[in-house]
């Protein structure tokens, strides 16, 4: 309708436009009043509401909740009324706030046949005392049922949730909120394409619970394991592994959790451009050994494209994770030759570093390389304008099996034999020696 409007009035002023830019005759300007005339009538025609396509009228319907289509819609007049008892209006049915209890649910099961036979929404009183009959008869009249609140209530088993997985085979989003509800009850949900569930303050469920789900229920979106105390970090890293790609909304209780990490290997924060550099400062500064141990074993990082990562950031990941194999510092603009000192005077263990688009770094300190990071095997200064062709070329010539890549991203070859400038000291005074073994260093 509103369309149409718009349409002719668009329509109207592009004709009028034209005629007016005409030299106009007597004739052409009769013509222009009955065109106007003709239009004004078009764009003043009343439309009735009841001419409106009935699945229009529907669908504008379907924005009223059942209380509001059966007191107020039903009541204007007989085609409204068979409007508010389309079944199509009816797709959702709450019995929360019944306040007479809810114990005949073979009433039940014909009111949903008679009034609701396209019911996606079923919600339950609390404290409903099941029976795995109840569960059979409602669940096979319910085929298109999507969502299911059982919260609250009674004896809910792996039983009566079965007849639900097996009769309502689209349901997806489940509320079984202060159940008693055990682990093996669970395991009938991976017949459905369960997306939501709602298990917070089900204290039967466990480890094994929560780990079923992550390998079974590949489709999750939304989880609530709150109030579940004894829920531990072996099944929270269960559940990040298998549903990391569609996991949107988790609660967890964190009683029995820690941020210790013992086992994190590989921190990867790239293109963190909203990270601050005080949270980043502030999160390595946390994993220092002193104060959780908790980045002992931590061996590769990688926050490239983290932009506002600045050189005091940089000093506590070069404190606090002091055997890093690998740093990925890439198109980190903030971070000058002061961060890049304290990565190569402290993390002597480095195997690979990058540094590709630092603007700020002139590299003088890659100078000490041969001495303090003898393992090093690749160096990416790609894009790093202010770093100097020759000390590339030097460092290459004294670090054979080092694989350096220059501002245009191309292999190094040395071809000099000037070594002055590079203080390499001998076996005696090297590194190694200074600072023992691996595990002699942790005191450092």
């Amino acid at each position: 309708m509103e369309e149409c409007d718009v349409r002719l009035e668009q329509n109207a002023n592009i004709i009028l436009d034209e005629l007016a830019n005409k030299e106009l005759k007597d004739d052409d300007v009769e013509e222009i009043i009955v065109m106007e005339n003709v239009l004004t009538k078009q764009l003043s025609f009343e439309y009735n509401f009841h001419d409106l396509p009935v699945e229009l009228v529907l669908k504008i319907f379907s924005y009223l909740n059942l209380a509001e289509l059966c007191k107020t819609t039903a009541l204007v007049c007989k085609l409204w009324l068979h409007y508010s008892r389309s079944p199509v209006l009816r797709q959702k049915l709450s019995l929360s706030e019944i306040t007479i209890p809810i114990n005949h649910f073979d009433e039940l099961s014909a009111v949903i046949v008679a009034h609701f036979p396209f019911l996606k929404h079923l919600y339950l009183q609390q404290k409903t005392k099941l029976t795995l009959v109840a569960c059979r008869v409602l669940a096979r009249v319910c085929p298109y049922l999507q969502c299911l609140s059982l919260a609250s209530c009674e004896t809910v088993t792996k039983e009566e949730l079965n007849e639900f997985a097996t009769f309502c085979p689209e349901l997806r989003d489940i509320n079984l909120e202060a159940c008693a509800v055990t682990d093996e009850c669970l395991e009938v949900l991976s017949k459905l394409p369960l997306q939501r569930l709602n298990a917070c303050y089900c204290t039967h469920l466990t480890d094994r619970g929560l780990k079923f789900l992550a390998t079974d229920c590949r489709h999750l979106r939304s989880l609530n394991f709150d109030g579940i105390q004894w829920i531990s970090e072996e099944a929270i890293a269960v559940l990040v592994e298998n549903c990391k790609e569609c996991i949107e909304l988790l609660w967890l209780d964190g009683e029995d959790m820690t941020d210790n990490l013992i086992n994190l290997e590989t921190l990867k924060l790239k293109k963190g451009t909203e990270f601050s550099a005080q949270a980043l400062k502030e999160l390595f500064e946390h994993l220092h050994p002193q104060r959780t141990g908790n980045a002992r074993g931590l061996v590769h990082v990688n926050i490239g494209e983290c932009s506002k990562l600045d050189d005091a950031a940089v000093e506590a990941i070069a404190n606090s994770c002091r055997y890093l194999e690998s740093i990925d510092i890439s198109w980190c603009w903030e971070v000058t030759d002061t961060g890049l000192e304290h990565v190569i005077n402290k993390c002597h263990w480095l195997v690979d570093l990058n540094i590709c688009g630092g603007k700020n770094l002139h590299g003088n300190l890659l100078k000490e390389v041969p001495k303090l990071m003898q393992r090093l095997r690749s160096l990416d200064a790609t894009q790093c304008n202010l770093i100097s062709d020759d000390l590339l070329d030097e460092l290459a010539f004294l670090m054979p099996k080092l694989v350096i890549f220059d501002y245009y991203g191309e292999k190094v070859f040395s071809s000099k034999f000037k070594v002055k400038d590079f203080p390499i000291s001998d076996t005696k005074n090297s590194w190694l020696e200074e600072s023992g073994s691996r595990l002699d260093g942790e005191n450092e």
